[in-house]
């Protein structure tokens, strides 16, 4: 019995020597299953990454999501698949995609304010807005801070609530280390605008100071800042603070000239007031100064000292509108005690450089190209602030869009 009993404990060893290789060898055959299933997973994501460069995004998209679907974890090829999915249009399945992300509680922090953001950017394409707004605040400090504070900063534009804008853009200063003022006082300028509008004028004037306090001598503040004294029934004051204008901006004059004269006018000084915009016309000579310059100059002078101006700016500044203003200003006088042949040519002539004016003549964002006919303070092709530059082009057409 001793014997026996020796024998199997003889056996023990060996026993676990089976088994230990046996577990060796389940482990082997599963790194080695793993193993294949890892290149059969890379295998398929660069079978879709090489359709995408293959310009075939439905075969991609296929593809890639049959990988996600293998293996739930694959969290970059998530946040890829949501992105793709946006970019073609498909804001629903970008969203379940983000959403998927955002309601994991085993994400790291840095991975769910991506999600976060990803889902934010993705309301906003849907236009869900409050969503949005929602899903952008929950983005805590990190990476995605600063893109998350942009993206609220364009949804409040879009929906022009400028008290959160000037919030978001005075946060995105801290963020990013630069500076919003310009942005910041075009948001209070729209403030003022809205309470002048709306005649609420005591507001008008905290928004005009705020204005000035992020940019001094800020070109819009400052016309804001007339058009309140002209609302106020303050013409002087209001001429005082647009002459700091014709000082510091003469290039923006135009927007206020019209003003600018009805304000001389309510004090019994209009010849004085034109004889100011006159000045500027030495160097600010094209575009609407010009045009508002010779209308009033016609009523207040005549034709024939108008027609002398057109010709002193003709040869310091010559363009087409110059010639088409000089054109119609010699018409005017034919028409009155000229030959029907001489009324004829100027008719024709002037017919010819409307059409040609009218075609080229367009303020141009210096930031994206798009051209329009009036002036914009914000580009409504790239949404970029201050970007017009307010001298109207006469140049040619470009290939970029134009209204």
């Amino acid at each position: 019995m001793i014997q026996i009993a020796t024998s199997w404990l003889l056996l023990i060893p060996v026993m676990f020597g089976i088994g230990w290789l046996a577990s060796r060898w389940d482990l082997r055959l599963e790194n080695r299953m793993d193993e294949r299933e890892r290149m059969r997973q890379q295998r398929s994501t660069f079978k879709g990454l090489s359709l995408l460069l293959n310009e075939q995004p439905d075969q991609a998209i296929e593809t890639l999501v049959k990988i996600a679907q293998l293996d739930p974890e694959t969290i970059d090829l998530h946040f890829a698949l949501g992105n793709l999915f946006r970019r073609r249009g498909e804001t629903e399945r970008a969203i379940r995609v983000h959403q998927h992300l955002a309601n994991r509680d085993d994400l790291k922090p840095r991975d769910r304010d991506h999600a976060a953001y990803e889902l934010g950017r993705d309301f906003l394409r849907a236009g869900l807005l409050d969503r949005a707004e929602a899903s952008l605040n929950r983005v805590g400090e990190g990476k995605f801070a600063a893109p998350a504070k942009e993206s609220l900063l364009e949804m409040y534009q879009i929906e022009r609530d400028w008290k959160k804008a000037i919030i978001a853009a005075s946060e995105l200063e801290a963020l990013q280390g630069k500076s919003h003022h310009t942005e910041i006082a075009q948001f209070h300028c729209e403030l003022g605008q809205e309470a002048l509008r709306r005649k609420d004028l005591p507001e008008v004037e905290q928004s005009i100071q705020l204005a000035l306090q992020a940019v001094p001598h800020h070109a819009r503040a400052l016309i804001l800042q007339g058009d309140y004294l002209i609302a106020m029934d303050r013409p002087a004051q209001a001429i005082d603070v647009w002459a700091v204008i014709a000082k510091t901006h003469p290039a923006y004059m135009h927007l206020l000239a019209d003003r600018w004269m009805a304000a001389h006018t309510a004090l019994d000084k209009a010849d004085l007031g034109l004889g100011a915009l006159c000045e500027l016309l030495q160097t600010q000579a094209s575009g609407e100064l010009l045009d508002i310059v010779q209308k009033h100059m016609t009523q207040i002078r005549g034709a024939q000292a108008t027609e002398v101006m057109l010709v002193e700016v003709m040869q310091h500044s010559p363009s087409l509108s110059a010639l088409s203003k000089l054109a119609q200003t010699r018409l005017a006088l034919a028409e009155s005690n000229g030959t029907p042949e001489r009324v004829s040519d100027l008719q024709a002539t002037l017919s010819l450089l409307k059409q040609r004016t009218t075609s080229l003549a367009r303020y141009t964002c210096g930031n994206c190209g798009f051209r329009a006919r009036r002036f914009y303070w914000q580009c409504p092709g790239c949404n970029h602030w201050e970007a017009y530059s307010p001298r109207r082009s006469e140049g040619a057409v470009p290939s970029g869009p134009s209204m």
